[in-house]
């Protein structure tokens, strides 16, 4: 009986040993990649736009001072997970050069979009797509 009672004994503790580490893991699912859109103007925005944050976008080594009326994130992951990293007030802008180029000289009255991919937390956005309105 004494035996049986010290195998139970270690087998809990064993369990116990094992199930610890494990719950330590933040078993939360992560986002590898989202498509992030940002819409504004050139800082600063015309009068009447409403700025929903400013940021300073890095253009083919040029920084422009950005205001964003609207700043969304689309991550793939389960959105039951943990929140996605707060954005970072400066990035760095990838991507095909005329794309780019366009960001750099845009009217300060023209609204640009900006539809790109990043790893979540980083600087660096790789840019898909840039739409100016009114066009050139």
């Amino acid at each position: 009986m004494v035996g049986v009672a010290r195998l139970l004994a270690v087998a809990v503790l064993a369990v116990a040993a094992t199930a610890l580490p494990a719950a330590a893991h933040n078993q939360a699912p992560q986002p590898v990649r989202e498509l992030v859109r940002i819409q504004g103007y050139k800082a600063p925005a015309p009068q009447g736009v409403t700025v929903a944050r400013e940021a300073v976008l890095l253009v083919l080594g040029q920084e422009v001072h950005f205001a964003a009326n609207e700043w969304r994130a689309f991550a793939f992951f389960d959105p039951s997970g943990a929140p996605p990293p707060a954005e970072p007030p400066r990035l760095a802008l990838q991507g095909d050069r005329a794309l780019l180029h366009s960001i750099n000289t845009a009217r300060p009255d023209q609204r640009i979009s900006i539809l790109g991919e990043r790893r979540p937390g980083s600087v660096n956005l790789f840019v898909l797509a840039v739409d100016l309105c009114p066009p050139r």
